[in-house]
């Protein structure tokens, strides 16, 4: 695929992504849904705010990253809270917070190295720098749930109990071993490639 191909089908995801979430922010507000409208919303305004700093700053991520990472994104706000999945569908969390974890780990991974100027060619380093992330990730996302019901107090809790937590948690630590299994096998995966090798910018 041409650099100017990729740069095309970069653009159509992000927009059909922006397309996506403002319909299901405008479902949620119809329906009175105000604390998932205000994830969606935040969620959103992320996005945008990462294309802008993407272009400015010249990174670029994996396009298979890229497409993962907005689907975790859309599959959170539009069947998770939108279709209320995560009241409904005790898995569907699990779920979620699985493929969530795998798929923002590395896109984390590859803005980190281009945000520092860093390129990690130690396999061993790399492997045990994507696990913490992971673990990382899932801490800090769970500790954002408290602060939203801590906070907003909303009508349907984030954490209704300790071992939904938990739950989590370990579908988190699930999640980073899959990105750490991505890594490892990639070199031998044609469909979704991990690119070893990063282009350092410098300014």
């Amino acid at each position: 695929m041409s650099e100017l191909s990729k740069t095309y089908i970069e653009k159509v995801v992000d927009w059909l992504f922006i397309f996506i979430q403002i319909i299901c922010i405008i479902a949620l507000f119809n329906g009175e849904n105000f604390d998932y409208m205000r994830m969606a919303l935040g969620n959103l305004f992320f996005w945008i705010i990462y294309m802008i700093l993407e272009k400015r700053e010249k990174w670029r991520i994996p396009l298979y990253i890229r497409i993962i990472t907005l689907l975790s994104i859309t599959f959170n706000d539009y069947f998770g809270e939108y279709l209320n999945w995560y009241v409904t569908s005790s898995l569907y969390d699990r779920l979620q917070h699985f493929f969530g974890t795998y798929a923002l780990t590395l896109w984390i991974f590859f803005v980190i190295q281009q945000f520092i100027q860093l390129k990690l060619n130690n396999q061993r380093l790399t492997i045990l720098f994507i696990f913490s992330l992971a673990l990382a990730l899932g801490t800090i996302y769970e500790l954002l749930e408290f602060i939203e019901d801590e906070v907003f107090k909303p009508k349907i809790k984030n954490q209704p109990s300790l071992l939904d937590t938990d739950l989590d948690l370990i579908s988190d630590l699930a999640g980073g071993i899959l990105a750490v299994v991505h890594y490892h096998i990639s070199k031998h995966l044609k469909s979704f490639q991990f690119p070893f090798e990063q282009r350092t910018f410098i300014k």
